[in-house]
């Protein structure tokens, strides 16, 4: 009787693990029967059951190993869960690079989602190994044997994740992330660049501007411009759209209805990629982001001689007599978007760390409520300039794990939602700013959104974006039903601004209405799969596993209730769209060389800790060197100063440098081999003073330039490796050549 009890930790472990399911769907409110439920749910608890076997045989050969094992399995199994109701995909292994940034971690554990579920189904798996070691299930001899079968079963689990579904909705999760990250590494190796020379034309569109009729009648004169950029909402939420569209959704920003009177609404916009920092790229640059999850071209682009760089939004609309200005919740520092925002050409760019005191404590910044109320003094400083001004804002409250207290969470069926509502009652009262403003009848506003965190039971759910125009110059409600993205509110603001643009101006205004269609591409990262279409209703999809489909909506717009899915075997279009993704995704810096960031004064207090960078993101090529360069001028320091730099990357790379008075300027390349592909590489860079007589003047470090650079010997412009500095565990001393001083950190990884 009590061996039988030794079971009871691992019935409990089976019912939680498939439970995970379950609760996504009553967290994310998806109604469905029970045959659409029984099948994945025996798929769970198979899956459930060889991992607990494969846990088991390893126990009996290397008890804590088989905790470890069990550990990574479970926090995958739960970082799926978060995943999903967070963004409605499964965890792509490409991405699991940013599980060790800390800007990251501390915006996305701020809040744990299911608290009581991840402690149930830890503590049901750790006891399931306890007490099935006690029990007799494999009776072999030596720990040989054990690991034996320890690895059959492990090959036994990878085949069946490799073979089964990649959607959450059909697979297991940790199977199905499995499946998603094989598929990327292993498809779409060969190269496809032989492009048309009209492939621009294929990708974007023959058609002229101003072919298009205008559908801003009663607009005379230069505007202002205000761009408000919302993080992660789909266009789902859009009152307008959901009424066109007849596509209802329990979360509505009815804060939108305010301005139904004087608004062109999008129902079919589309945002081109998953991750913020492409979607800010794509929006200011009229360009398409990468289609994959590479180096983002806003860093390619800080790589250009800035004589050579294309001039974006901000610079055009200076060019044009605009004053302008770039305002964020999250820091600037992360994904280097302060950097990035200055090289477009925003006179002013302001972070999260501009803002104080929020209503609710965050990891990613200010909440939505607190943003827009203290970004109305910056409105008002740009707007008493005299001049016509074009400002873009970035919210992030409704970032996973959401911006919201418990106490406010509670009253919504989730905390998504909650992060909604509540970004919809600060959305209203900033509407409610704009109406009473001096400048409400001189001035256009775009609600538009950076990605989309996803729409239950839509295909490309994932590119569903949000886009509303507020101003007089609109009489009534338009709705604009073609089909347009984010690269195309350049051209469309441009339209909107200078009356006298080129009429041969090649591209689309969303102010506009076409006779025509126009091709788009999109796609999501985090599975891999790429959408096109040159038709509203029918979009081509190649999976990750370069399966072709057609999706086909029942009621002819781009965004449908329903669809109609058929597996097409036309290798020629199938072809023709992986050149299209890989002609968009190729880079233009030559990966080569990388600038993170340049030009930068970062503010110094006694004991005062300060991000220099953070969150890049970017890709390593294979069997490379890897430079990260720092060129510096701390020259403002005291003689009783010093200077701390900390280096830390995902791979365990450390290093502690010290910056005093015998090598106050100079440069310090932190060092080390790269092996392998290394997708969504991210380093965190800190500096902080220690003084011995802090007088409280002002002090600075200046970060010239910060470069990632890549080749494949060591590089010869640098010290060699033995004459170089090796890792240091604390503040140390560094060698000084005077001005000109240069120290190379080679690092190992996991050693310091």
């Amino acid at each position: 009787m009590k061996k039988r009890c030794y079971i009871l930790p691992s019935i409990l472990f089976l019912f939680f693990f498939s439970y995970g399911r379950i609760l996504l769907y009553l967290q994310k409110d998806i109604h469905v029967g029970f045959t659409a439920l029984y099948a994945p749910t025996l798929k769970d608890i198979g899956i459930g059951i060889l991992i607990l076997l494969v846990c088991y045989a390893l126990s009996k050969a290397n008890l804590i190993a088989s905790y470890v094992l069990a550990l990574v399995l479970g926090v995958f199994h739960l970082a799926n869960v978060e995943y999903i109701y967070a963004l409605d995909h499964v965890v792509n292994l490409k991405d699991i690079t940013m599980a060790s940034d800390k800007e990251f971690i501390a915006g996305t554990l701020f809040h744990v989602s299911f608290p009581v579920y991840s402690i149930l189904l830890m503590a049901s798996l750790m006891a399931s190994i306890f007490f099935l070691r006690k029990l007799p299930l494999f009776k072999l001899k030596t720990k040989r044997y054990n690991l034996l079968a320890f690895a059959g079963l492990l090959i036994l689990y990878l085949v069946i994740a490799v073979q089964s579904s990649g959607d959450w909705k059909n697979g297991n999760f940790v199977s199905a992330s499995i499946r998603n990250s094989v598929a990327l590494l292993t498809f779409n190796e060969e190269a496809l660049t032989d492009y048309p020379p009209d492939i621009e034309r294929q990708i974007n569109t023959s058609q002229q501007l101003k072919d298009g009729e205008y559908l801003l009648n009663n607009h005379t004169g230069k505007k202002n411009i205000l761009m408000v950029v919302m993080e992660g909402i789909p266009g789902a939420y859009s009152p307008a759209n959901q009424e066109f569209l007849n596509i209802p959704n329990d979360i509505k920003m009815s804060s939108l209805d305010k301005i139904k009177d004087h608004s062109l609404i999008l129902p079919n916009y589309i945002t081109h990629n998953n991750q913020t920092i492409r979607g800010m790229y794509s929006l200011v640059s009229g360009d398409y982001p990468k289609m994959d999850a590479s180096t983002p071209k806003a860093y390619e682009y800080l790589q250009k001689d800035p004589s050579y760089r294309e001039e974006l939004l901000p610079k055009l609309l200076k060019n044009r007599g605009y004053n302008t200005a770039f305002i964020q919740a999250a820091e600037l520092e992360y994904m280097s978007k302060g950097d990035f925002m200055t090289a477009a050409g925003f006179d002013t760019v302001i972070g999260g760390e501009s803002f104080r005191n929020p209503y609710v404590p965050f990891g990613w910044g200010p909440d939505d409520k607190a943003f827009f109320e203290q970004s109305q003094k910056y409105i008002d400083e740009l707007n008493g300039k005299g001049k016509p001004w074009f400002a873009a804002m970035l919210t992030v409250g409704t970032h996973h794990p959401y911006a919201v207290t418990d106490d406010y969470a509670k009253q919504y069926p989730s905390r998504k939602a909650a992060a909604v509502a509540y970004l919809n009652e600060a959305l209203s009262g900033f509407i409610d700013y704009i109406d009473h403003s001096s400048f409400a009848k001189d001035t256009l506003v775009l609600f538009v959104s950076d990605e989309s965190h996803g729409v239950n039971d839509q295909p490309y759910g994932s590119n569903w974006g949000v886009f509303a125009a507020y101003s007089p110059d609109i009489d009534g409600q338009i709705i604009n039903d073609g089909v347009y993205g984010q690269k195309d509110i350049l051209l469309s603001l441009l339209d909107y601004a200078d009356p006298d643009l080129d009429a041969y101006t090649t591209g689309r205004s969303v102010f506009r209405k076409y006779t025509e269609d126009s091709p788009i591409l999109f796609a999501s990262h985090y599975n891999g799969d790429i959408f096109y279409s040159t038709e509203k209703g029918t979009v081509y999809q190649v999976d990750n596993s370069g399966q072709l489909y057609s999706l086909t909506s029942e009621n002819g717009e781009l965004f449908s209730s329903k669809y109609g899915r058929t597996s097409l075997s036309d290798s020629t279009l199938k072809k023709k769209i992986l050149t299209y993704k890989n002609y968009i995704d190729k880079s233009s810096a030559g990966d080569q060389k990388i600038v993170i960031t340049k030009d930068k004064e970062i503010p110094l207090t006694d004991g005062g800790e300060a991000v220099v960078t953070d969150g890049q993101f970017i890709t390593l090529p294979a069997e490379s060197y890897v430079d990260i360069q720092v060129d510096y001028d701390a020259s403002s320091m005291a003689a009783a100063d010093w200077l701390v730099l900390k280096f830390e990357d995902y791979s365990g790379h450390k290093s502690v440098r010290m910056i005093d008075k015998q090598n106050r300027s100079g440069k310090i390349t932190f060092r080390f081999y790269n092996e392998k592909v290394g997708y969504g590489y991210a380093f965190n860079l800190k500096t902080a003073l220690h003084s011995n007589d802090y007088s409280g003047a002002d002090k600075a470090i200046r970060i010239n330039r910060i470069t990632v650079e890549f080749s494949k010997t060591v590089s010869a412009a640098s010290p060699s490796p033995a004459a170089s500095a090796g890792m240091s565990a604390g503040p140390t001393p560094s060698a000084s050549s005077g001005p000109e001083h240069v120290e190379v950190v080679d690092m190992d990884a996991g050693n310091e």
